[in-house]
């Protein structure tokens, strides 16, 4: 039962979800073929789809020991409501729950770092512009 609550959760963050990889993406690597494919991702209905089209799209800040956590979090959530007995789905639950920490943490980051890195150019730069 646990599983369709942690499903639920992601599947209704989609949007969400995609609009913090698209910001992501958008600071990263401002590919604009990459964002559109996100976009159009993000406006998938269906969770997997969405995913699966992404994959290869995911900027590598986000990835998780070498895997979108996307992926991981699709099969775990996709695999334990289907097939796992109620044990397995809560010693997986763990899991899922820091793969979800992380991954917010990850975004949260990674846009936190641009942001620092966009104002220090911008202090060093207005410094040199107005000793010039």
């Amino acid at each position: 039962m646990l599983f369709f609550y942690y499903r639920r959760v992601v599947e209704n963050q989609k949007n969400r979800i995609f609009g913090e990889i698209i910001k992501v993406t958008k600071k990263v690597s401002p590919d604009d073929k990459l964002i559109s494919e996100l976009e159009a991702a993000k406006g998938e209905t269906q969770f997997s789809k969405a995913v699966e089209s992404i994959k290869h799209a995911l900027p590598h800040s986000l990835l998780i020991n070498g895997h979108n956590p996307l992926s991981l979090l699709h099969s775990a959530l996709s695999e334990g409501v289907h097939t796992n007995d109620d044990a397995t789905c809560l010693e997986l639950a763990t899991s899922i729950r820091v793969v979800l920490i992380e991954f917010a943490e990850r975004l949260g980051q990674a846009l936190k770092d641009e942001a620092e890195l966009t104002e220090a150019v911008k202090r060093l730069a207005s410094k040199r512009n107005k000793n010039s």
